[in-house]
């Protein structure tokens, strides 16, 4: 049965679920619809901001030899009646793309609405383009302010103090910065860890308040306080795109599309939605929190929900635990925090260059179980409990 299959997003889940279908050898068409020309690795762009250089990671040439096609493009609108997808190229002309099962991948962005000026006085790191230009603009020194507590906010801050020693770094990390007992959470240790990497490179830690707006070199605290800079790096939220809710597919408040336990979308079961897109409730994992830790796995469920409906029997309901959480603290420094099934820390963690070779070695293996070469040689030592 000749079938069309369109990818919308080339993330770590939509990139690995057009991988593993156009491998299958379907009758029919793969096409993967991304509006970027090239695989971004997101959990190395704040290595990128302090001076690596990006990988090549061409889309086109890795669909294509594996039978696939590449469009590149932004997709504008979903006609669910007809089946369809709009898409505005490079060149500015608009195009429709018909499909039988559409995989929504469309990932998520930084929130540049989430506070006053935010989207005219910050820098995010979302894509390589962006995260070039912020490197140039502080390639003089300067002083750079982070907004956010989490992972990205967090590897940030310790790259760039590392690698920069020009730059005077200021992390803005909110009110509830410390350790937490719930999901995505640090423990007590793992929290130390970070706090003490902090403190040893310099980087001047600014808690219990939030920012409440920007302005073109000052943030204002909700306290009424200021916090002067020269860049700001925005890694206070996601969002995601709003063209499900638009196109009238059942989403959440957040506007993720709400799935069944086979990921197909419970209002349009012949789209699959995944990675950071989707409302994911899954056993034993609870929800999914946004992290390719979540969305290369339902990549791979996503491609097997598709296969499975050209065979007789249903689908398999997606399954995912969560093992560990592995934190860059600069190039030799690291954090791999364990966690419980549904994400919670423990008290066990490893930290240093033991957390930074395994936090290194993650990142590699991630884009070879993607498809890309990548020379992983042997783990380094003992692995962590890798679900």
């Amino acid at each position: 049965m000749l079938e069309t299959i369109v990818v919308l997003g080339g993330g770590y889940a939509g990139l690995t679920a057009a991988a593993r279908l156009s491998e299958a050898g379907l009758e029919g068409s793969v096409t993967l619809v991304d509006a970027k020309p090239g695989f971004v690795e997101r959990i190395r762009l704040h290595e990128i901001a302090a001076g690596s250089r990006p990988q090549d990671l061409d889309y086109r040439s890795f669909m294509a030899s594996r039978g696939g096609l590449f469009v590149q493009g932004t997709a504008t609108d979903i006609d669910t009646v007809e089946k369809a997808v709009t898409i505005r190229t490079t060149a500015g002309r608009s195009r429709t793309v018909g499909y039988d099962r559409l995989v929504y991948a469309l990932g998520s962005s930084t929130d540049s609405g989430a506070a006053l000026g935010v989207d005219r006085h910050a820098d995010f790191l979302d894509t390589v383009p962006g995260t070039l230009a912020f490197r140039e603009a502080v390639a003089g020194g300067g002083k750079v302010l982070i907004v956010g507590g989490g992972l990205t906010a967090i590897e940030a801050a310790c790259e760039l103090a590392e690698r920069s020693p020009s730059l005077d770094v200021t992390l803005a990390a909110g009110k509830a910065f410390g350790p937490a007992d719930e999901p995505g959470g640090l423990s007590v240790a793992g929290f130390d860890h970070v706090r003490a990497t902090l403190d040893r490179l310099g980087i001047h830690v600014v808690s219990g308040r939030r920012v409440a707006r920007l302005h073109a070199a000052e943030a204002v605290l909700d306290s009424g306080e200021t916090l002067s800079f020269d860049r700001c790096i925005w890694a206070a939220g996601f969002r995601v795109p709003d063209l499900a809710r638009r196109a009238g597919i059942a989403v959440n408040d957040s506007g993720q599309i709400v799935v069944d336990a086979t990921l197909r979308s419970v209002s349009h079961p012949e789209i699959v939605a995944v990675g950071d897109a989707a409302e994911v409730v899954v056993e034993p994992a609870g929800k999914c929190r946004m992290s390719c830790a979540a969305g290369r796995p339902m990549g791979e469920a996503a491609a097997r929900t598709i296969l499975a409906a050209r065979e007789p029997g249903a689908a398999e309901p997606f399954g995912f635990a969560y093992s560990f959480r592995c934190i860059s603290l600069g190039r030799k420094d690291g954090l791999i925090q364990f966690v419980d099934r549904q994400d919670r820390p423990v008290e066990e963690v490893w930290t240093g260059e033991r957390g930074a070779r395994w936090k290194e070695y993650i990142c590699r293996r991630t884009l070879a179980g993607i498809g890309f070469a990548s020379d992983l040689g042997p783990p380094p030592d003992t692995p962590p409990r890798i679900a």
